[in-house]
């Protein structure tokens, strides 16, 4: 790589673009010298500050200014100020020295007066970084030996150890790992301030989160414990409407069943009543009969009406208690007609059961005569089977006759018997002993006798079993209804007084009842009824009385006046039951309402509930109790902010990215870490190699430019990285040292990353330069003279160009405080490494001047503005040998 060529347009004195060409390589091994001259004050050393500018130098110092905008041509007398500096650097990379793809590198700095700034390559804009990186790649010193400067000869000799040592950073090739391990150090450091940002936010947002996480919890329990709740009412709320619903239907079923029969029953009352008015016409007496009975008849349809609309009323009034949700009063009402209504029902049953008992009495007589007639039967066949016992003979005869013995013992048994599973035992045993003999009777004469004899005993056994079955069944069913009589009747004395409790609660409330309405038509009504019963009791008493005084001569019509009053006592208690249905079928249809409403108000959807099919295995109790409590746990959970889930999922987000910045931030940590490390090693290795072969190219170029002598460079340890006692400690490993205890992991991370930043990974505080010129035993450079210091620098500057070559290097009047010799041999110098590098050199020595292909001058013809002419030398010297 080398400079083709350089173009400066509004630098300093350069006002109008200038290009300077430099010759490319003049064979294999030789990139050949250029030399610029020109009077002082003409701006020559202006040339090599806009080198220096365009590889970036930053200190203004350096270029000789004190303001950035210093560098921007400022006018003259004749010309204006320009608002643009700018220097490009063409570089032929061919070799591909630099790590960019293209054959020419074209760098580019541009400054404006507005304090804007850029850099380019190859016309696209980089940063100052990826400058800084191609040129330590490419092998150039931003601020050391690629340009060296006037003063900064001698000035070298002047720096400090420390400051001496960033020379030999860029000399040692390791400039390039220096900045990238600065690079590392710096993102190490925003890594660990963003991860502890990162961290200082994930611990405020944890707290919250898990809050969040807590109500989400809650959210999704009260969703799940509502769904649940949902399938458990839709199951509970349908099996119960369906059950309410089914005796609704079947209430009205029945009702239906019973007007039908009452009609036909009704149908038979008329047929009766005409039957009766024609034994009226025979029958004068009929007269005064037909009357009553037609008032009997108007009394019972007035007493149904009045009935029908009690049972309204009452409806009405247990309706009208829930709707004000007096539902004790309402349940004690409709209790008190519940047993009032059982009470007639369970007293009719006592009364049936107890004529049953009585005929059931007369059954077990006439069983017990026929159980006697079975018994005499029994004992005949006893006897006869004991005379053929004593005529058996022959082989087995004594076996048979003991076994005929048993048998008889058996039959005188049975006939004592009275219970029927002893009787049932002992035919069995029976049966066994008869098997038994006619076993043994198989060469008795008699055999036939004794089987014909068994089939009738068996058929008497029979007979007398199926007697004491029924006797048994006769007694089962006395003792049955007997108690069934004694629990009815003990159950009849705990209605009464449980209705007579019930009503003195009513008595109590009675407020409460009348203020549900009606109270003076159902005290008409049942007035009215209490007045209409007494007249049909009435009646019927003169009916009874009139019918008994007829005797025979009135059979018939007595016959047909007890038909009648038979059937209009069915026809009654038809008109009961009809009315106990309707208010039945009122009840169920008014929990039927009254259900449908609570379904909306707590489910909802009346209809999922209606085509929902019962589940019958449902234990209606125990899921009560369960919906009660899951709606008890809804209200503990209480109603949370549906936009609690939309928050925790945001938040959650944003803990999960920072967590996942985190984990990327400790990764990225560990692999800088790592990167420290390594860069640590190369550079320390890249060092000490290139450092050992300076110091002896050194101390040759000393010696040729001093006739002899003695000189090196010695590294200075840096005692502050040694955390061991001097010596122990190892400088490769320089970043694993630890800092100091901190207050937190954090801090500690982040002081010892600033050490590493402070030190340097080779270990060295500085460099010392030691020069001995021959005929002397000087050993400190401060004793040399002027002349001997800048020689020693030269020296120096050369051995690192030969070490370590940049593609060109620029020598801002080095030579101008040599003498002639010394001249000439910095020239031979310079002509020898011109094989390793390309010179540029601004002199006012002739020496350097002769050994150049190309001489540029620098003129100054308008105040204030640089102009260039060239030629070229070896084309001048063929003109004059010519």
């Amino acid at each position: 790589m080398y400079l083709e060529k350089l173009e400066i347009q509004g630098f300093k004195s350069f006002a109008n673009k200038n290009v300077l060409t430099f010759p490319g390589m003049l064979n294999k091994d030789l990139h050949g010298i250029t030399s610029i001259v020109g009077p002082n004050g003409s701006g020559k050393s202006n040339i090599a500050d806009a080198v220096r500018w365009a590889l970036g130098e930053q200190s203004m110092k350096a270029l000789r200014g004190k303001r950035s905008e210093d560098i921007i041509f400022s006018g003259s007398d004749k010309k204006g100020r320009l608002s643009m500096a700018e220097v490009s650097l063409y570089l032929n990379n061919e070799d591909h020295k630099a790590p960019l793809d293209y054959s020419q590198i074209v760098l580019t700095r541009r400054l404006y007066r507005d304090g804007d700034s850029e850099y380019l390559i190859n016309q696209a804009r980089v940063r100052l970084t990826d400058v800084q990186i191609m040129l330590a790649k490419a092998n150039f010193g931003q601020k050391t030996y690629s340009v060296i400067g006037q003063g900064m000869v001698e000035g070298f000799l002047n720096t400090t150890l420390a400051e001496r040592k960033e020379f030999f950073d860029e000399a040692t090739g390791v400039k390039q790992f220096q900045i990238k391990r600065d690079d590392s150090l710096n993102k190490l450091i925003s890594s660990y301030e963003n991860l502890n940002q990162a961290s200082m936010l994930l611990s405020e947002i944890e707290p919250r989160l898990k809050s969040l996480t807590r109500q989400v919890n809650k959210l999704k329990r009260r969703d799940e414990i509502g769904a649940e709740l949902k399938e458990l009412q839709l199951n509970y709320y349908a099996k119960l409407w369906h059950e309410i619903n089914g005796k609704f239907k079947n209430f009205n079923k029945k009702l239906l069943e019973k007007e039908k029969i009452k009609a036909e029953k009704e149908k038979k009352n008329a047929q009766l009543n005409r039957e009766l008015e024609q034994l009226e016409k025979q029958n004068s007496r009929s007269d005064e009969f037909a009357t009553w009975q037609k008032e009997l008849n108007e009394l019972q349809s007035q007493k149904e009406i009045l009935t029908k609309r009690s049972a309204k009323l009452e409806a009405e009034l247990e309706v009208k208690l829930e709707a004000s949700g007096q539902f004790d009063l309402s349940w004690l009402i409709n209790k008190n007609s519940e047993i009032k209504i059982e009470l007639k029902n369970i007293n009719e049953e006592a009364a049936g059961l107890e004529k049953n008992i009585e005929q059931e009495k007369g059954i077990i007589v006439d069983l017990e005569k026929e159980k006697g007639a079975a018994n005499a039967k029994v004992s005949a066949l006893n006897s006869e089977l004991l005379k053929h016992g004593a005529s058996l003979h022959g082989q087995g005869a004594g076996k048979i006759n003991q076994e005929l013995k048993n048998l008889n013992e058996l039959l005188e048994e049975s006939a004592g018997l009275d219970d029927l599973a002893s009787v049932q035992k002992l035919i069995k045993k029976i049966r066994e002993k008869v098997k038994i003999i006619l076993n043994l009777s198989t060469y008795v004469l008699e055999r036939e006798n004794l089987e014909q004899l068994q089939k009738d005993l068996m058929s008497q056994t029979h007979a007398k079993e199926t007697i004491m079955a029924k006797i048994n069944e006769s007694n089962f069913r006395v003792s049955a209804r007997s108690e069934r009589v004694k629990l009815i009747k003990e159950k009849a004395a705990q209605l009464e007084k449980e209705s007579s409790e019930i009503e003195n609660k009513l008595k109590q409330n009675q407020g409460a009842v009348n203020s549900a309405g009606n109270k003076q038509d159902r005290t008409d009504l049942k007035n009215e009824l209490t007045g209409l019963n007494e007249k049909i009791g009435d009646l019927k008493e003169k009916l009874n009385a009139f019918n008994a005084k007829e005797g025979e001569q009135k059979a018939r019509l007595f016959s047909l006046q007890k038909n009648l009053q038979a059937l209009q006592q069915e026809i009654n208690g038809i008109t009961s039951e009809l009315n106990e249905l309707k208010i039945n079928s009122a009840r169920h249809e008014t929990r039927l309402e009254d259900l449908e409403a609570e379904i909306r108000n707590n489910y909802g959807n009346l209809k999922d509930v209606i085509d929902k099919k019962p589940t019958e295995t449902l234990e209606m109790g125990a899921a009560l109790e369960k919906i009660n409590s899951l709606k008890r746990q809804v209200d503990q959970i209480g109603q949370l902010d549906p936009e609690i889930e939309k928050e925790y999922l945001e938040t959650k987000q944003r803990f999960d990215y920072l967590a996942s910045q985190a984990h990327d931030l400790n990764s990225a940590v560990g692999s800088l870490e790592k990167i420290v490390k390594e860069l640590d090693m190369i550079i320390k290795e890249k060092f000490d190699k290139e450092f050992k072969n300076i110091s002896a190219k050194f101390e040759e170029y000393f010696k040729i430019l001093f006739n002899g002598g003695q000189a090196k460079i010695v590294k200075i340890l840096t005692e502050e990285l040694n955390h061991e006692p001097s010596g122990q400690t190892d400088k490769n490993k320089i970043s694993d040292l630890p800092a100091e205890a901190p207050e937190d992991k954090f801090s500690a991370n982040l002081k010892r990353i600033k050490f590493l930043q402070k030190c340097n990974a080779t270990g060295l505080a500085g460099i010392e330069i030691l020069a001995t010129p021959p005929g002397k035993k000087i050993k400190s450079i401060t004793m040399l003279s002027g002349g001997e210091r800048a020689l020693t620098a030269i020296g120096l500057i050369c051995a690192i160009i030969s070490c370590n070559p940049a593609p060109f290097v620029i020598l801002d009047e080095v030579d101008a405080s040599l003498d002639e010799a010394n001249s000439e041999r910095l020239a031979k110098i310079l002509d020898d490494l011109s094989h390793k590098t390309q010179f540029i050199v601004i002199t006012h020595n002739r020496a350097s001047m002769r050994r150049a292909q190309i001489l540029y001058g620098v003129t100054m013809e308008e105040s204030g503005v640089s102009k260039l002419l060239s030629i070229k030398l070896d084309e001048a010297q063929a003109v004059v040998k010519k």
